[in-house]
């Protein structure tokens, strides 16, 4: 066929003014990548390439086995900030939910969370693994690591409330960010898993450690979020 397209840079510009004139809305969902072949005369793998471009460009995203939508509006996150994630959320007029995947006692795990609860020594700790959504749509999932000797039993009283709101409520403690770590990573399988996205679709990494008032890191969250879903903001 003549007309087809073959260079993905032509290609995308293409598919990017089909979504323009269509006005897709925030969270639709893009027709089939055969649909779409058809629409923009287009080679399939060109058009992946496309789509990929536009995922790079934060425009689109990708539900695994589920297809291509657009891009809902960024969550405005500042992870230094004592407000819930479902505090933050709502006052951006989201609606958030989470829930909570393990919660457990190990005495095996990664060796550098040692070195920073318990100085190099292993002991136990307790590791709560989650996610959590806005607007129904699955944007981060967490790893979070507690110091058992400061937070007897915290695993068996988590409610509904935030992790720091039970620091404060059940052991007294006022926790607060002491260092923080950003970095541009893939996602592995059993993580995609939990989010609904392709394995290797890209995230930020946020390292959080929490410190008590005597300055002791008693709480280490690891969040990998979806890259498309969220802006990072620290206030100075």
């Amino acid at each position: 066929m003549s007309n087809t397209i073959y260079t993905v840079e032509v290609a995308k510009l293409a598919l990017d003014k089909w979504i323009a004139e269509h006005r897709l809305a925030p969270g639709s969902k893009l027709p089939s990548e055969r649909a779409l072949c058809e629409e923009l005369n287009v080679k399939r793998m060109t058009l992946r390439q496309a789509l990929l471009s536009l995922e790079s460009d934060a425009i689109i995203f990708r539900k695994d086995r589920r297809g291509w939508f657009m891009t809902p509006p960024r969550f405005i996150y500042n992870p230094k900030s004592s407000s819930s994630f479902r505090i933050a959320a709502e006052e951006q007029g989201r609606i958030p939910s989470w829930g909570y995947l393990s919660k457990e006692s190990l005495a095996e795990y990664d060796d550098r969370f040692a070195d920073i609860l318990f100085g190099g020594e292993k002991h136990p700790v307790y590791k709560i693994t989650g996610w959590g959504a806005l607007d129904e749509h699955r944007v981060f999932y967490h790893e979070t690591y507690i110091h058992p000797d400061y937070a007897p039993g915290f695993i068996d009283h988590i409610g509904n409330d935030s992790l720091q709101t039970l620091w404060r409520t059940r052991f007294s403690q006022e926790v607060s960010t002491q260092r923080l770590t950003f970095s541009p990573v893939r996602i592995g399988a059993d993580i995609c898993r939990h989010l609904g996205c392709a394995p290797g679709s890209p995230a930020l990494l946020v390292e959080k450690h929490r410190a008590n008032g005597d300055g002791v890191v008693v709480h280490i969250d690891i969040e990998y979020w979806r890259f498309e879903s969220v802006d990072f903001v620290i206030h100075l």
